[in-house]
């Protein structure tokens, strides 16, 4: 094979790529990208097995053909040669000569036999969503994905669509986070998917720098993201996944208005000693017109008060400090209505307007103070 393109375009889609390098495995071959060139394009394909890659760019092709190349290596050398283009030549050994102006290297690649296919796309369902929707979707709900294993599918984000209507769900035993959205058209049928989370993650970075629509296409296994010039693909797990409506109180005997700013900063600053305590700690005091937030340790105590509108019954209630702020780092808007009914009922979270976003944290219990 022999072939040039555009270093920027190819560090680039080299980046992409190599978000589905295997790190860990006993098959050299997935520790490589495969580099084919046909017709006018360059294309790049990855996978772990488990989430696949697949990029295209154009190129200058005088010979096509196919090889391996080490991920890791084949990044570096790119990533540090000057120059605005790059040639690539391989020899029937399958070594290639990656030149870039005066620098020149030789690298030992792999024939492509055992190199895994690119899973075979079938349009079961399909549907289109703005980047800039996917992307909030992906952020507001993937810190509270189950990070212990003993519960596979929770280690997973749960996709609905309903009509035009699409909810992204996670929840870790601990709390539970929902976001909503709208996809481009209208489906038929209700439909529901668990992809894993490494898998939204990977793909959260891909659209960091793309501005666009996206196309999804999923089958019974499997689910393809259309990115501009990238498909990534990713098995979906299966299981039933818990039953997060029944979890949701209906009703409530406190709900409070409070300004998202206010209480973000205020958690941070009692975190800072909650982290030194017990449980990482912070309780909170609702009265009729302000909430005293408090956090205790050896080291010192933190006691600030903001204000609130509360429409219910006065309450005290201890959340962990870092569930709390994670979920107020991605909540919309300035202010947000908090709902609760006891002090061991769960907190939720909702927008002060709008159905966008549900987040629920279970409080953790305290000794009842003299």
């Amino acid at each position: 094979m022999k072939f040039n393109c555009s270093k920027e375009s190819l560090m680039g889609a080299l980046n992409i790529a190599q978000k589905a390098v295997s790190s860990k495995t006993t098959l050299p071959i997935l520790e490589g990208i495969l580099f084919s060139v046909q017709d006018k394009n360059l294309l790049l394909r990855s996978t772990d097995l488990e989430i696949g890659v697949e990029v295209i760019i154009p190129a200058e092709v005088e010979q096509e053909g196919a090889i391996v190349l080490s991920s890791t290596i084949t990044g570096e050398l790119i990533r540090k040669m000057s120059g605005s283009d790059v040639f690539f030549e391989s020899d029937d050994h399958n070594q290639m000569k990656i030149e870039c102006l005066l620098s020149n290297f030789t690298l030992k690649g792999l024939a492509t036999d055992e190199f895994p296919d690119f899973p075979e796309i079938i349009e079961d369902h399909i549907f289109s969503i703005e980047s800039s929707v996917l992307r909030e979707l992906i952020k507001g709900t993937l810190f509270s994905v189950a990070t212990n294993e003993n519960i596979p599918v929770l280690t997973g984000v749960k996709i609905e669509l309903q009509g035009n209507d699409i909810n992204l769900i996670a929840l870790d035993g601990y709390r539970l986070a929902l976001r909503s959205g709208k996809i481009k058209e209208s489906l038929e049928e209700d439909l529901s998917v668990i992809i894993p989370s490494k898998s939204l993650s990977e793909i959260n970075k891909v659209l960091s720098n793309y501005t666009g629509e996206v196309i999804v296409k999923f089958s019974k296994n499997q689910i393809f993201f259309q990115i501009d010039n990238t498909q990534f693909t990713s098995r979906l797990l299966e299981g039933e996944f818990i039953n997060y409506k029944q979890i949701i109180p209906v009703e409530k005997t406190t709900q409070v208005r409070v300004n998202r700013r206010l209480l973000l900063e205020s958690s941070e600053r009692a975190a800072l000693l909650a982290r030194e305590g017990k449980n990482n700690l912070i309780k909170m005091d609702f009265n009729q017109d302000q909430l005293i937030l408090t956090s205790n340790a050896d080291i010192g105590d933190v006691f600030e008060i903001i204000p609130i509108v509360n429409s219910g019954e006065s309450l005290k209630i201890a959340f962990n400090s870092k569930f709390l702020i994670d979920a107020l780092r991605v909540i919309d808007g300035e202010e947000f209505i908090m709902d609760m009914t006891t002090s061991v009922g769960p907190g939720v979270l909702l927008p002060a307007e709008g159905n966008d976003f549900i987040y629920l944290i279970l409080p953790v219990r305290v000794a009842e103070e003299n």
